[in-house]
């Protein structure tokens, strides 16, 4: 007899899951939930930053984490699993704890990698439902310029040329078999199956745990993602080349802050810093002066800092960006001062 009464559940006893999640009672909650589905090696915490370094130390194979928290947020810690060059299992499942119910945020969430959504309050059989269909259901996953993460029911896996979702029913070519090569092809969107590569590391479809076959294919995913991430920089150049000619500063600033929500999500290495360069943007957009060149001189330094962080993505030494940035900081601060309240 399970603590509620309620029937047994085909939920693995040694799976390892991370809860993040900023409200004690919640976690309260959720630990006396998942010690009654008989899941026991759990850990708890506080912020989606401190969530991430315990993902990276324990790689565990679901995470639950709350949608508002302070620091990382459910969302950014999400896109850190799907996309960061130091998150050891980027087809881990995401469970997304939510009030929402917002299309809008909803779509927002899915786009940025979450595998499923859990209602608060939460109750013992929803999340029972939501853990065994992480852990028994395998779905495919989309990895495109713009989106890393599970297959979500579309008929397309993005705008940019994404290609077809297997038809229902029938599973995608080559299921059965390890990845292969394929995303050395030239191409703008993939599938990737993670049931071969829980069946090689003997976990049940849905759980992919780092193994040399995983590793070897999350390596390729990260050098896929900044291949196509090249194609964004080709397009900022054109842009900004055609605009510094035209001499229109205060388009060229649209445009640029156009172009950086595109590819924000396509660097993980460098996301926090792309959103430095964002608002600094942002910050300036309306104080510009079209008739003070130094005004295209800075646009064009925010351009220049974004292509470095492009050419950086791949590398592990983060202190080259981070230099970057900074840099364009401090340029803008003096043209720039920042307003007083």
């Amino acid at each position: 007899m399970t603590l509620d009464g309620a029937a047994a559940t085909d939920i693995p006893t040694d799976i390892r899951v991370v809860v993040a999640e900023d409200d004690r009672g919640t976690r309260l909650v959720l630990r006396g939930l998942l010690r009654s589905l008989g899941v026991r090696d759990f850990a708890e915490c506080a912020n989606g930053a401190e969530a991430f370094v315990q993902i990276q130390r324990s790689a565990p194979d679901i995470l639950i984490s709350d949608w508002e928290m302070p620091e990382v947020s459910g969302i950014a810690l999400t896109r850190l699993v799907r996309n960061h060059p130091d998150s050891p299992n980027p087809l881990m499942p995401v469970i997304m704890l939510t009030s929402h119910s917002n299309h809008q945020l909803v779509e927002r969430a899915r786009d940025a990698g979450v595998t499923a959504f859990l209602a608060k309050p939460v109750s013992r059989k929803a999340l029972a439902a939501r853990l065994e269909a992480a852990v028994h259901r395998s779905r495919c996953y989309v990895l495109t310029r713009r989106f890393f993460g599970p297959d979500r029911r579309r008929a397309q896996a993005g705008t940019d040329g994404a290609a077809k979702s297997p038809a229902a029913g029938k599973p995608p070519e080559g299921r059965s078999q390890p990845p292969s090569a394929d995303l050395d092809t030239a191409g703008d969107a993939f599938l990737i199956d993670p049931a071969p590569l829980a069946a090689a590391c003997g976990m049940p479809p849905g759980l992919v745990r780092p193994s040399p076959l995983s590793r070897s294919l999350f390596t390729r995913v990260r050098a896929k993602r900044i291949d196509l991430v090249a194609a964004d920089r080709s397009r900022l150049e054109i842009v900004r080349d055609g605009l510094l000619k035209g001499g229109d500063p205060e388009r060229l600033a649209a445009v640029l802050i156009d172009t950086m929500d595109q590819i924000r999500q396509s660097v993980g290495l460098s996301h926090p810093l792309v959103q430095r360069v964002w608002s600094s943007l942002a910050a300036i957009r309306d104080r510009i002066d079209p008739a003070d060149s130094r005004s295209l001189d800075i646009l064009h330094l925010h351009a220049h800092t974004i292509e470095r962080l492009l050419d950086l993505a791949g590398q592990p030494d983060r202190r080259l960006a981070e230099t970057t940035v900074a840099e364009l900081e401090a340029a803008v601060a003096k043209l720039f001062p920042p307003l007083r309240a």
